[in-house]
């Protein structure tokens, strides 16, 4: 595939991604397991038939190196878990939109990161201003308009689901760099989401609780699984792997916005003035971690083929 078309993809991913905090928030409150674990299973289905359709190779017959399948499924997995777990559980509808800005720290981490799979030029500066910048965004908009006793009694609730969140960001921007340097052609999304999808459904059994699947809830549980995740997930992983990866890291910055204008809107949620001022510096530190990591143009991985 060329890279042209594999970036193009990479973008329509970010656009899908934008709507999915809002309706993983919204299926969640169906049931924070059963409705998630149900709409991985089918995307991840709906994946593995795009995969034999197209012939792509299975697991046991592609170029991909062990890492991939052990180190990135397993990231894959823990990151979806957690990210349900975050997302649904959160006291109230209020608190969907600052999760997410956590979670998209991940932009940055992922710049971080790069260092230590493919050889690039880093400035420190700009990635050491970048990620404060995002840190004191994601906690603007946390804490904006609170007194210190708010926020020790929000502190005392909600900090699972902000820590979940960190470790979400921290783990998919590893996948997305693991799948870069050792995916090969093999694409991995279908079985880790029909594998996420399992192991909710597990959780969902061995948790009790009914499933309420109403008519109204149709809709989103489809937008979800078939757009903002199967779509969404194949489209990047297409794209982180075979893609301009410094176009996508660059553009994967501006998802706090888009997250916030879908999910004010879809939500019905008012935004504090510090959610927005927390999304506009969340983008500047991606932006700076950006202006501070410089991908070499031919990098060689270990094996000697060409990386990227």
């Amino acid at each position: 595939m060329q890279t042209g078309l594999a970036t193009s993809l990479g973008i329509l991913a970010l656009t899908f991604w934008s709507m999915n905090v809002a309706i993983t928030r919204v299926i969640g409150e169906a049931h924070h397991f059963g409705m998630p674990g149900l709409s991985f299973t089918l995307a991840g289905a709906v994946l593995l038939v795009f995969d034999l359709v197209h012939r792509t190779p299975p697991p046991w017959r592609s170029t991909a190196r062990k890492p991939f399948w052990f180190l990135g499924g397993l990231a894959f997995l823990a990151y979806m878990v957690f990210y349900v777990l975050g997302v649904s559980w959160s006291a109230d509808r209020r608190l969907a939109l600052p999760l997410g800005l956590v979670n998209y720290l991940w932009p940055s981490l992922l710049l971080v990161m790069l260092p230590f799979f493919f050889a690039c030029r880093v400035d420190r500066r700009f990635l050491a201003i970048g990620v404060a910048l995002c840190r004191t965004g994601g906690g603007l908009a946390l804490l904006w308009g609170m007194d210190l006793g708010e926020i020790l009694v929000m502190g005392q609730a909600e900090w699972p689901a902000f820590l979940l969140m960190f470790a979400c960001a921290v783990l998919w921007a590893f996948y997305s760099l693991a799948a870069r340097r050792w995916g090969g052609d093999a694409n991995g999304t279908g079985w880790f989401f029909l594998a996420s999808g399992m192991c909710l459904l597990l959780m969902w059994r061995l948790g009790g609780g009914e499933l309420h699947f109403t008519r109204a809830m149709l809709a989103p549980f489809v937008i979800h699984s078939l757009l903002a995740t199967a779509a969404a997930y194949l489209m990047w992983d297409i794209g982180a792997r075979r893609g301009d990866i410094g176009v996508l890291g660059a553009l994967a910055n501006f998802l706090p916005l888009g997250s916030v204008l879908f999910g004010s809107w879809y939500l019905g949620e008012k935004n504090t003035p510090g959610l927005w001022l927390g999304c506009v510096l969340v983008t500047a530190g991606a932006l700076l971690c950006r202006r501070g990591v410089s991908e070499e143009e031919t990098v060689l991985a270990r094996d000697g083929e060409v990386a990227i």
